[in-house]
């Protein structure tokens, strides 16, 4: 496309513009200070280098695929690096909200969602510690309806119910 004898080096220069963006923004995400704006003109890259690899071999839509993979397959590697350096730098911390098990949800649905909506609501990050308070409730309940009977929420007094009321808004029981 009349680049001459610079049409050697200009396939090179972009991808080695998206392994420096990449790197760039693996590192900044590592010390925590990501800026988006890398990525993202990575990516503009990629999109770039697939298209003019695609023009490259056009008429065939085998060769226009195959010129496509190995720039698909490095992004998709770096941002599987890129979770992990996040997963590794708890870069996630005081943000990442772990997840009910599936196993929970298949077999006591509505429960878990009341749980995951406990969680969700009050912003309780540790399953386990979800998991802990909804037990520590559950037996305080068992522990009123003993003591109270059958009609245990009307019998017991204010202060005995209070608790549960609290719990609700993931304070716990202690």
């Amino acid at each position: 496309k009349g680049f001459g004898n610079f049409s050697y080096v200009f396939p090179i220069g972009i991808d080695a513009g998206i392994c420096v963006l990449l790197a760039l923004d693996l590192l900044l995400t590592w010390i925590r200070i990501p800026f988006p704006l890398l990525r993202q003109t990575a990516w503009l890259l990629t999109a770039a280098t697939i298209a003019f690899n695609g023009a490259a071999a056009w008429p065939d839509p085998l060769g226009v695929g195959m010129h496509a993979v190995i720039p698909v397959l490095f992004v998709v590697a770096v941002e599987a690096a890129r979770h992990a350096i996040g997963r590794i730098a708890d870069i996630t911390a005081d943000k990442h909200m772990e997840g009910v098990r599936i196993t929970r949800w298949l077999l006591s649905p509505v429960p878990t969602f009341l749980l995951w909506r406990r969680m969700k609501l009050w912003e309780l990050r540790s399953y386990d510690q979800v998991i802990k308070l909804e037990q520590e409730r559950l037996v305080y309940q068992a522990r009123l309806r003993s003591r109270f009977g059958r009609a245990w929420r009307r019998k017991a007094p204010v202060e005995s119910l209070m608790p549960l009321r609290l719990a609700r808004y993931g304070v716990p029981l202690a």
